[in-house]
């Protein structure tokens, strides 16, 4: 990567993002790194997607809203998400911020950051260390999360499918809205791949 777009990311996220958050995105992008090279992807790319996939996180509701309004741009489940938990919006912005601001034009990358909290049906490698990267990074304390990191150094696959039961575990008990991309991602797994 060009040091350039390092320091240029590395200006945006320390301005749009709380140190928690800024810590995260380092966490992230480090784990990613360490399980691109135990699965034979590329580290760069895993750092560039893990760095940015929480760039647009600190859009409120209203400011993610109004961003894809702007752009007079929607997606599968937009107006649900809007309406239900419009938070899980800020995977959408970052891929756009990150195609925009930061003229990535890899599409794997790209992809990686959209799909790091929902999913989607047939994940490359790289999406699938993204999103699971995201959810066990060094700085995640919940209750598996040591037990997941571990398991992710050995089977990549086996821990997507953990955290995905994770996440989906966690709408449930709190009650809260459970996107349909993030059933899709669930069907498609059990279906192809377990």
């Amino acid at each position: 990567m060009n040091i350039d777009i390092d320091e240029e990311i590395f200006k945006y996220l320390s301005l749009h993002l709380n140190l928690k958050r800024l810590e995260h995105s380092y966490n992230v992008a480090n784990l990613a790194v360490l399980l691109a090279e135990k699965n034979s992807v590329n580290t760069l790319k895993a750092w560039l997607a893990g760095l940015l996939h929480d760039c647009a996180k600190s859009m409120t509701d209203v400011e993610l809203i109004k961003f894809f309004k702007n752009r007079k741009k929607s997606f599968k489940y937009f107006k649900e998400m809007s309406v239900n938990s419009p938070r899980l919006l800020h995977s959408f912005a970052g891929e756009i911020i990150a195609r925009e601001r930061f003229k990535i034009k890899d599409k794997s990358v790209l992809k990686a950051i959209k799909n790091h909290t929902l999913g989607r049906k047939n994940m490359s490698v790289l999406e699938r260390l993204i999103f699971v990267s995201d959810s066990i990074s060094h700085d995640r304390k919940w209750k598996h999360a040591e037990v997941l990191r571990e398991l992710a150094k050995e089977d990549l696959n086996r821990a997507f499918f953990e955290v995905l039961v994770q996440k989906i575990a966690y709408v449930v008990r709190n009650s809260g809205w459970l996107c349909p991309q993030t059933i899709d991602t669930w069907n498609w797994y059990v279906s192809n791949v377990k």
